[in-house]
């Protein structure tokens, strides 16, 4: 007799093969696939940014990895100049998200709390006002150890993310479990793991394991993230999130998500329904932007260290990615931005529509026509038509000028998400 979890795992890879498009992470594909102009002025600063006080999100990203040696004082006071520059424009805006990725890689704790007094210097961190914020650390398993987690709480951060490696050994699966009651006992607002996907050493056999040790833990979050958005460094190990096997992991992974009772936000993030996102979300006041969700109001994002990207307004800007690159042009105190893109008046409504799949899974037809003068109705129609005969199963409905994703929608999001953008660049704005 056959094994049932073989046949299973030959079930979802059968199925990754003939849609291995549509079963993919949709939350680190967008704004980056939406149609851009190039921005004439690189120097060109977003119009409005001085005099907003509209809240925004902080991004620190640090490199994840162990290069031949640390990175060391150089680069941190890169790293400072880059904030210098910045709070000149911004330093005035309420920030009530941050995420710190990677703190204790290459630095000490007395680093970090530096880092975070010259922010606090130049930014309006939030926390000290008990405005609702969300501040989180992500920490591999080597950095997550109780010294380290105090620290960070004593700094302000509310939430942690443990980001996990591609296996666990048994050893690690005993690390791991240590340092999520270490965890609790901090009492964080949110404790989320991180679950990557699309390694060339990962398999499905190997994947269950890890989501079996991921649902007892019981996260509050469970962030689904490729390979290739984690691996910025690592590029030669031709990482791939777009094969069959990959997308079989995907489907593997948001189906075992869903039948434990997690909601889906986007289709890669996973929360429980006390958790804040949850709430924003029947609230309608969930937003989003180049990196994560959040219920705190923030829609700008602004971006430190290589390869980390800003949204501001309509402007979108990613620094280099070349370590070397980035220290060099911030030392002759000069953003190591290695590019700035814009959205169109058209791109703008495609902002929208992506926003609004992927943090309620619904698109309100009407508010888009009227904002954006744009015909959508019948354009809606067709790829609801169309996509529900493709598939043989329904994946969306439109009702009264509204239209909802299935389960079954949610879970090839992606793709739903990327035909409406692909339909709304190509129609013609209403007479």
């Amino acid at each position: 007799m056959n094994n049932p979890n073989t046949q299973a795992h030959q079930c979802f890879d059968l199925a990754a093969q003939q849609h291995p498009h549509l079963l993919r992470s949709a939350s680190y594909n967008y704004p980056h696939r939406m149609a851009y102009e190039p921005l004439e002025d690189q120097n060109l600063q977003p119009q409005g940014q001085r005099l907003s006080i509209s809240p925004m999100a902080l991004w620190i990203n640090l490199p994840a990895r162990q290069f031949d040696a640390p990175l060391g004082r150089p680069f941190f006071d890169a790293l400072i100049n880059e904030i210098n520059i910045r709070k000149e424009l911004y330093g005035r805006r309420p920030v009530t998200q941050l995420l710190l990725r990677h703190p204790f890689v290459h630095f000490q704790g007395a680093d970090i709390t530096e880092l975070m007094h010259i922010l606090a210097s130049s930014f309006r961190l939030s926390h000290r006002d008990n405005s609702p914020i969300e501040y989180c650390a992500e920490l591999n398993l080597e950095e997550a150890n109780t010294a380290n987690m105090a620290l960070l709480k004593g700094l302000g951060f509310n939430e942690f993310i443990l980001s996990l490696p591609p296996s666990l050994n048994k050893e690690e699966q005993q690390q791991l479990d240590d340092i999520w009651q270490q965890a609790k006992e901090f009492g964080p607002d949110s404790l989320a793991l991180r679950l990557p996907y699309g390694y060339p050493s990962q398999d499905l056999h190997g994947m269950r394991v890890l989501l079996d040790n991921v649902l007892e833990l019981r996260a509050d979050r469970v962030l689904l993230t490729p390979s290739s958005e984690l691996d910025r460094w690592n590029l030669a190990d031709k990482i791939s999130e777009h094969g069959s096997y990959s997308a079989s992991q995907f489907t593997l992974i948001y189906n075992a998500m869903r039948h434990a009772g997690y909601r889906a936000i986007g289709n890669d993030c996973f929360v429980n329904g006390k958790d804040s996102l949850a709430i924003a979300q029947n609230q309608n006041r969930l937003r989003r932007t180049a990196i994560a969700y959040n219920s705190v109001n923030a829609s700008d994002l602004l971006g430190f260290g290589p390869a980390a990207s800003s949204q501001l307004g309509s402007h979108y800007e990613c620094n280099s990615s070349q370590l070397a690159q980035y220290s060099k042009k911030l030392e002759q105190s000069q953003l190591a931005i290695d590019k700035v893109l814009q959205l169109s008046p058209k791109a703008k409504a495609c902002r929208v529509v992506a926003d609004q799949l992927l943090c309620y899974h619904r698109l309100d037809i009407h508010y888009i026509e009227n904002r954006y003068d744009l015909a959508l109705s019948s354009l809606a129609d067709n790829i609801s038509w169309e996509l529900n005969a493709e598939a043989n199963m329904e994946l969306m409905r439109i009702h009264n000028g509204l239209l909802q994703l299935t389960d079954d929608g949610v879970l090839r999001l992606l793709f739903i998400t990327d035909t409406f953008l692909s339909g709304l660049l190509k129609s013609e704005f209403r007479e």
